[in-house]
């Protein structure tokens, strides 16, 4: 399901909303998922236990705009991305585990809309989003350098990925070549590099880029589309399973749990998970065949969290749990009926 900027609307948004705006005690696994908005402002869900999940946020810290992307950097230090509020693109961050948050940018150092964020500490973050743009913030998020390459005018960005300070893959697509596009630098964002241009070709527009080290990178996108590199990018490989590829659904997101071992969550509600490096697939079926899967975050082999939302009717969120490496998957009371584009939880792997 691809929900890049602003190609995505709600659905009706219902007014059942949990409105409590104080984390839950953090007594086990810190995580966060992010999304559409209610009451007049996004919704940003917590959970202190890894089960249990609250709204955080008000009307006040929080804007009016659909939260595609979280980056938990620890159980303190949260940063979210989205949309497009008073005139700028919308980042937020915590650094109290969601007691307060706070907007950051403004119309000069934000103007585009923002789709997903990276973050590596409380002062340190990459961003990007519409119309090429990519930015980069190094004390907390009140001034960003343009870290864009001229030669991508036309491309949306729709996901970052930090390796290291150095290394920093981003994925999205190329509006005026009707492509996907994938692009990555290894010298901290002064020059990039476009790759897997033959296979991109077609629309194949991508969604999300992870990687597990400098040479081990992969990206899913629409079509089914799964590629992997072993060599930093030189090489990528289609690993789609062969009688899935070239649909007109969407891979969304990605974990890795190692560089070989995947889990990859995808539209109508299905899950795979790989362990050789995309040789072989397993399906795993949650049994939301109605709903849209976004994105997965997993601590380890066992244990993962997936978010999404319906994919018809009302925008009602979902979160899935699992503690046994996807043989069976929980629905998590999330407390709201707005779509959750993002999950993260603190400590978890690529």
């Amino acid at each position: 399901m691809r929900y890049l900027i602003t190609a995505f609307v709600f659905g009706l948004f219902l007014t059942a909303c949990n409105n409590g705006t104080s984390p839950s005690q953090s007594t086990g696994t810190c995580g966060w998922a992010v999304g559409g908005t209610c009451d007049g402002y996004a919704m940003i869900m917590h959970t202190g236990d890894g089960g249990n999940w609250s709204r955080q946020g008000t009307p006040a810290t929080v804007p009016e705009a659909a939260l595609s992307s979280v980056s938990v950097v620890d159980s303190n230090t949260v940063w979210a991305a989205g949309g497009l509020s008073e005139g700028f693109g919308v980042v937020v961050k915590t650094t109290d585990g969601g007691e307060n948050w706070l907007r950051m940018g403004s119309e000069i150092s934000i103007p585009e809309e923002t789709s997903a964020i990276d973050g590596v500490n409380a002062t340190t973050a990459w961003v990007v989003g519409a119309n090429n743009s990519i930015l980069r913030t190094d004390d907390g998020g009140v001034i960003w350098y343009d870290m864009s390459d001229p030669q991508f005018p036309d491309c949306n960005w729709s996901s970052v990925y930090l390796v290291n300070q150095s290394n920093i893959w981003v994925c999205g697509d190329n509006t005026s070549a009707a492509d996907g596009q994938i692009i990555h630098s290894t010298d901290g964002g002064v020059s990039w590099r476009s790759e897997a241009d033959s296979l991109l070709d077609g629309g194949w527009y991508m969604i999300t880029i992870k990687a597990w080290d400098e040479n081990n990178a992969w990206a899913v996108g629409h079509g089914y589309l799964i590629l992997n590199t072993t060599d930093g990018g030189d090489n990528w490989e289609i690993v789609t399973p062969d009688s899935m590829q070239y649909s007109q659904n969407d891979a969304n997101g990605i974990a890795l749990l190692s560089p070989d071992d995947a889990w990859v969550a995808i539209d109508y509600g299905n899950i795979w998970k790989t362990a050789d490096g995309g040789e072989n697939w397993t399906l795993q079926n949650p049994g939301y065949g109605g709903f849209f899967l976004l994105r997965i975050s997993a601590l380890d082999t066992s244990t993962a969290w997936v978010s999404g939302q319906s994919g018809f009717g009302t925008a009602e969120g979902i979160i899935l749990h699992t503690s046994d490496g996807g043989n069976s998957w929980t629905r998590q009371d999330d407390g709201t009926n707005q779509g959750l584009w993002d999950v993260g939880i603190a400590g978890a792997m690529p």
